[in-house]
């Protein structure tokens, strides 16, 4: 699995409409081939600074994705909202999940 991760600062006063536009791009992404899920955390010392995460099951998918129509339009979306950015691929070396705890 590969895990993009975009930091973003976002411009001063936006950041209530870009989560809301950041949400209607994610659940569009996560229906593209190969998209595994999306997530968006927020820096709660820096409210301004965002990482949105995008993981994908593998490179030919991610690479796919890059290369189309729907990454120019999805990104686009979130183009006005961006005061900087800064992107990074990463390759998931090892994931544990927690363990299920039982209701008593």
């Amino acid at each position: 699995m590969l895990r993009t991760v975009l930091e973003m600062r976002v411009r001063e006063g936006y950041e209530g409409e870009f989560r809301a536009t950041w949400l209607e791009t994610a659940r569009a992404a996560a229906e593209l081939p190969g998209s595994v899920g999306q997530t968006l955390l927020r820096d709660p010392q820096d409210p301004q600074i965002h990482l949105i995460m995008a993981d994908w099951a593998d490179r030919a998918s991610l690479e796919a994705f890059q290369k189309s129509p729907e990454r120019e339009e999805l990104s686009g979306r979130l183009e006005t909202f961006r005061a900087s950015a800064r992107k990074r691929v990463l390759e998931t070396v090892a994931h544990i999940p927690a363990r299920p705890t039982q209701e008593r």
